[in-house]
């Protein structure tokens, strides 16, 4: 190390010495010249050959100005130690900068500080030769006075460590790896951690060993639900799971920046009959479609308080923070359909995506495994009932209802450009392509709508749909059913047009492809061949040839006229050595001049064959899941190819060359297809998971609008008092309120999305937080105004009713639980105890106790639980080594459930001292979510791996498992006032309702 006061090369004074590596130090020092300020890293070389490469690395640098890198001034070499002079903007490396900090930054700021590295990153990688930060450190960054971070250019320029860091990319430990972008990539998705949640992430090689990644939004659950999928793609361990360029994690970010709020409000009810489905046995029922809700509309907003509740005695109100009202703008609708695309990859729970992602290996086969559990202590009775009388009444329950908004399917541009078809469950929807007001509604199908055609002059909709083998033809200029064309034995998986419209072909489950005349609606030929499901079919551009793709891994090509497929064309896929059969081929597509082929595979691949043989000219590589049936299309002009992936991507490339052209992403949300504008200039594409519609803008690869149909995938369900109405919150913030008694539904949209956003004060009456941060009450029934609440500092994230529905409490992201009267809406105290953002809240049955979460720090979350009659400082339990992700009262036992797979039970009442632990196997994951019923004897609980179980809460026995692995995730569940039903929120499949007291 260089000491204090030395002066390096004749002009450099040492003032400071801040690192030392093994391979590297770090000093501040004045440059005695011009008295300016500068950064000197020395970096011993073993030998000349490495000294000439650093200098040459320092040369490429030098060249180097712009914003976010700290310009390189000087290099030089002394004793065969390199040692690279840089400005110093005068702030703190990225470690102090995030300490002094003291909290998490702000999301604005951290994109801020993230894009403008990444667009550091993007130049360094674009220089030629390319420039790579390979082993990123916190002293490569450092803060200025201003704010902000700029990279320092020493890590371009120095070799990869033997020490552990939280930025460097897993494939960087392997040390016969070279740096790439990609490792980049991953070391900006650290730093975007870090400053999120106030932590950096476990160092990779820790990740590969097992140690969890929490997601951001676990550690600070005011990170978005878009920030945080930002994040987690960034960290991902594999590279090709990652974004591959600093400009496509730039673009993703910039999207990211675009959130803002949406309005809360009620709409009309929509009739929505609830059917029965069969009783839960071994295989799981079979889903009970319930119809679709309109599109909400809202209602006005909160009017601004009128006046401020004066505070409890003794306790200062806070001053109420200045809010804008609920509102909406088209910006702000665009940017809403951006947050419902978020809903996909269950992500967007707090706790349970991040965790998800990071812990696959939970999913395994449950096989017969039985949860164990430990008795800490004997639990208190909390019934009289005999346990044989608990166990029938378990093995009683049934499923009586699913709870489904119909899903969103294909949606295709007319050849004018002037409609959308969208299918909407087993309706179609036309929509006017600009303002996509719904203009026309078209019923029949028996099943989901599964393929969309426009015939060439538009006039025409063919529709194809699942448990029906009819091929349907629809007038769109009247919406009128025109047509059935029968003769299909099983249900059609996709269709299309001759060029000319007068033929249509159609590819079914059974296994057939038939080729219609579209006027008398006869059956020309029947193909027959494929050995599996097909996938898509194409016309050629001359309407002599059709082609298919087929989950057999074949592509064929058919002669029109005589139905005979073209020996002289074959191609099959690559063998998956899973399965050792050829991967399944999905969507297939002519080029305009009739010369090739595209094809796309389950393995996320395209290949680009020749039209007349089926070689192989191209295979693109990119995607990192299935490209879709409807996913494979070329532009109007010929010049791009569009494909559409389960990962959640459109990717363009070009067809001559195979080179990527750009990326439309979802976020990681699968998508269901692709639709080129006629003009070329648009793509739209359609999620089933996100629950909306996305028009991207193809030049310049953004979101041009974006367009909530469905409600997508649910995260919270909460019975009002009487039962008779279920409100179910999405992780995008949009609210459906089923009435139960009448099968209507209500829509809200613009909550906050956080683990609790919305509860019920009355039986048609909530109370939500908003996306904007305000706490805003609701009648369901529109006769009274929305209403805000004032007094609450911070930000709110969650919020729960006391059971006497007197009391309102909300937390903060400060760590403080704020309470209002219910019946004035008058504010009463603040608590406050707790280090972090509260992620849950619950109050005791007798509304005696109140306890909060925080999952700050991840590995040792604390729970805070207040006498109410008392107030004043809290008790602080601990114990946990993972983020709690349930949190229950039953009478004066305070329950407990992390994903460290503990579920543990304290008594308040004495001492708050643990009385039961349930472990889940590990196979089960983690209890995601809890309820109890009324008689407090069973315990409920749904795990991340999809069981909903059953057990006796006196002493922990399981009495029930029930499989819903095939229905995803269970996300929430709860319990009626008078404990007849239950509702069980799934990743996958809605609400599932159970009968709880079948035998009364």
């Amino acid at each position: 190390m260089l000491a204090i006061d030395f002066l390096l090369n004749g002009h450099y004074r040492i003032t400071v010495a801040l690192d030392a590596y093994p391979d590297a130090g770090l000093y501040r020092a004045i440059d005695q010249r011009s008295s300016l300020r500068v950064l000197i890293t020395a970096l011993p070389q073993p030998n000349q050959a490495a000294v000439d490469d650093v200098l040459q690395l320092a040369r490429e640098l030098a060249q180097i100005q712009m914003p976010g890198l700290l310009a390189l001034r000087d290099y030089f070499v002394l004793d065969q130690v390199c040692y690279l002079v840089a400005d110093d903007p005068g702030g703190s490396d990225l470690e102090r900068f995030a300490r002094e900090r003291g909290s998490p930054l702000p999301e604005s700021e951290t994109l801020a500080i993230v894009d403008r590295l990444l667009m550091v990153l993007d130049r360094l990688h674009h220089h030629q030769p390319p420039l790579l930060l390979g082993d990123l450190r916190t002293c490569d960054l450092w803060s200025s006075p201003e704010g902000g971070l700029s990279l320092a250019p020493f890590a371009c320029v120095r070799h990869i460590g033997a020490e552990t860091t939280p930025y460097r990319a897993p494939e960087l430990y392997d040390h016969s790896v070279e740096p790439a972008q990609v490792s980049d990539i991953y070391a900006i998705g650290a730093v975007l951690y870090h400053l999120l949640t106030g932590w950096p992430p476990p160092p990779a090689n820790q990740r590969q060993s097992g140690v969890p990644l929490n997601s951001p939004r676990a550690l600070n659950p005011q990170v978005s639900v878009l920030a945080e999928q930002l994040t987690l793609r960034a960290l991902e361990i594999k590279p090709a799971n990652r974004y591959q360029r600093a400009s496509e994690m730039r673009s993703a970010l910039e999207t990211v920046r675009l959130m803002a709020g949406r309005p809360m409000g009620a709409t009309a009810p929509i009739e929505k009959p609830v059917v029965p489905s069969a009783t839960v046995s071994a295989a799981p029922p079979s889903p009970t479609a319930i119809a679709t809700a309109a599109p909400a509309t809202t209602l006005p907003p909160a009017p601004p308080p009128t006046t401020t509740a004066a505070p409890a005695a003794g306790v200062a109100a806070p001053t109420a923070p200045s809010r804008p009202l609920i509102s909406t703008s088209c910006l702000l609708a665009i940017v809403g359909g951006l947050a419902v695309v978020a809903v996909g990859v269950c992500v967007l729970l707090a706790v349970l995506v991040g965790l998800y992602m990071t812990n696959a290996s939970l999913f395994g086969l449950p096989g017969n495994t039985v949860a164990t559990q430990s008795t800490v202590a004997p639990a208190p009775t909390t019934t009289e009932a005999p346990a044989v009388d608990l166990l029938q009444q378990v093995n009683a329950i049934t499923q009586t209802a699913q709870l489904r908004e119909d899903s969103l399917g294909a949606a295709a541009y007319s050849p004018d450009g002037l409609l959308v078809a969208v299918a909407v469950g087993a309706a179609i929807q036309l929509r006017d392509a600009s303002s996509f007001l719904v203009q026309a509604t078209l019923s029949g199908h028996e099943g989901d709508v599964s393929s969309l055609a426009f015939s060439p002059d538009g006039a025409i909709l063919a529709s194809g749909a699942q448990d029906d083998p009819v091929v349907r033809l629809w007038d769109t200029g009247t919406g009128r059913e025109i047509a059935q064309l029968r003769g299909h034995s099983d249900w059609i998986r996709s269709l299309a047009f001759s060029p000319d419209g007068r033929l249509l072909a159609s590819a079914s489950v059974d296994q057939t492809i038939r080729i219609w005349e579209v006027t008398s609606g006869q059956t020309t030929a029947i193909l027959r061949g494929h050995t599996d499901l097909p996938g898509n079919v194409a016309f050629s551009p001359d309407g002599q040839r059709l082609a298919s793709a087929s989950r057999d891994g074949t592509a064929r090509l058919w002669d029109v006229s005589s139905g005979q497929q073209i020996d002289t064309f074959r191609f099959s896929a690559p063998v998956d050595p899973a399965t050792n059969a050829p991967f399944w081929l999905t969507g297939i597509a002519f080029s305009g001049d009739n010369r090739q082929l595209a094809v796309g595979s389950v393995n996320g691949n395209v290949y680009l064959l020749d039209a007349k043989t089926g070689n192989v000219q191209r295979e693109l590589r990119g995607h990192d899941g299935w490209v879709v049936i409807r996913g494979i299309a070329y532009s109007p002009d010929g010049r791009l190819l569009a494909s559409a992936s389960l990962d959640g991507s459109v990717r363009l490339w070009s067809p001559t060359s195979g080179a990527e052209r750009g990326v439309l992403r979802q976020r990681g949300l699968r998508l269901l297809g692709l639709s080129w504008s006629p003009d070329g200039t648009r793509i739209l594409s359609s999620s089933d998971m996100g629950g909306n519609l996305v028009i991207w803008d193809v030049n310049s690869t953004q979101v041009l609008q974006s367009f909530q149909v469905t409600q997508g995938v649910v995260t919270g369900v909460r019975y009002s008092p009487d039962g008779r109405r279920l409100v179910a919150s999405g992780a995008n913030g949009a609210v459906r309120v089923h009435m139960l008694d009448s099968g209507r539904t209500t829509s809200l949209d613009g909550g906050a999305a956080t683990a609790q956003y919305i509860d019920f004060i009355g039986d048609s009456e909530v109370v939500a937080i908003s996306e904007a941060g305000e706490i805003v009450t609701i009648d369901l029934t529109g006769s009274r105004p929305n209403e805000q609440l004032s007094g609450m500092n911070g930000f709110p994230l969650n919020l729960t009713i006391s059971p006497d529905r007197s009391i309102i409490a909300v937390g903060n992201e400060q760590g403080e639980v704020y309470l209002w009267e219910t019946s004035s809406r008058q504010f009463l105290r603040r608590l406050s105890g707790l280090s972090g953002p509260i992620y849950s809240l619950a109050f005791s049955a007798n509304g005696a106790y109140l306890a909060a979460v925080t999952n700050q720090p991840a590995d040792a979350p604390q729970i805070a639980v207040w006498e109410m009659a008392r107030g004043g400082q809290p008790q602080i339990l601990r114990g946990h080594n993972g983020p709690v992700t349930s949190l229950i009262f039953v009478n004066n036992l305070l329950l407990s459930a992390s994903s460290d797979g503990l579920l543990r039970v304290r008594d308040v009442t004495r001492n708050n001292n643990e009385v039961l632990q349930i472990e889940v196997p590990q196979n089960w994951g983690w209890f995601t979510s809890l309820a109890v019923p009324p008689d407090r004897a069973l315990l409920i609980a749904g795990t991340i791996s999809g069981h909903l179980l059953f057990y006796h809460l006196d002493d922990g026995t399981l009495l029930r498992e029930i499989d819903l692995a095939d229905h995803g995730a269970i996300l929430a569940v709860a319990v009626t006032s008078d404990g007849t039903q239950l509702a069980v929120s799934t990743r996958d499949e809605g609400i599932l309702l159970f009968d709880l007291m079948p035998d009364r």
